[in-house]
């Protein structure tokens, strides 16, 4: 856990909000295209592409973005403002 100042915390916060709205952006963006993009009729199981890609390609890129923003962009520190000092001041 990092130990963060007050200022560094509200900019890390604002940082990771930034990188969810942009992820959710993509999200949204692959699912429109793949929804409303795919004009061939092409069936895979018996259902139309363009409902396996939207669906489960959505899915699928929302788990793989997920992961990589909270591994590149996340970081995992407290939000009290005093606990991480006193702790370290009564060692």
């Amino acid at each position: 856990m990092k130990n963060l100042s007050y200022k560094e915390k509200f900019v890390q916060m604002n940082r990771e909000a930034r990188v969810i709205c942009i992820v959710t952006a993509v999200i949204i963006a692959f699912w429109w295209l793949t929804a409303f993009g795919i004009n061939e009729y092409i069936t895979l199981f018996y259902l139309p592409l363009w409902l396996i890609v939207s669906c489960i390609g959505t899915y699928v890129l929302a788990v793989v973005l997920l992961i990589f923003a909270i591994k590149k962009f996340f970081v995992d520190f407290s939000l009290d403002e005093d606990a991480p000092e006193k702790e370290q001041n009564s060692k």
